[in-house]
């Protein structure tokens, strides 16, 4: 399997990651709420939202900033449908996007070992 595929296949069936693309697929969310909702340990939770937003399976919708002058961030889910299968003695990684009109976020090609 192509590397980025094989980090993206484990980023995709990691317990932690998919509780928090379950949780912000709807609805943006903090990392702060999606602890206390998920109960996903705080130093986890900001490494596998560092990690799906590198892959672009996650991203910032917004910024707020608290009177304290603290930044708080704004996540949402941008995978519609996300496939590893298992074809003829190979994986595929295939995602398909929630918002196919955003250049940035151009469907991944299938991945094979």
């Amino acid at each position: 399997m192509v590397k980025g595929a094989l980090n993206l296949s484990r980023l995709l069936t990691d317990e932690y990651a998919g509780r928090i693309l379950s949780l912000t697929f709807s609805q943006a969310r903090s990392v702060q709420e999606i602890c206390a909702i998920s109960g996903i340990p705080i130093a986890v939770a900001y490494r596998r939202v560092a990690a799906l937003e590198a892959a672009g399976l996650l991203r910032c919708l917004r910024t707020e900033i608290a009177p304290s002058g603290k930044k708080c961030k704004y996540f949402i889910c941008q995978v519609q449908v996300a496939r590893l299968t298992f074809r003829e003695g190979s994986f595929e990684v295939e995602v398909e996007w929630k918002d196919q009109g955003r250049e940035e976020l151009a469907p991944m090609p299938s991945f094979r070992t």
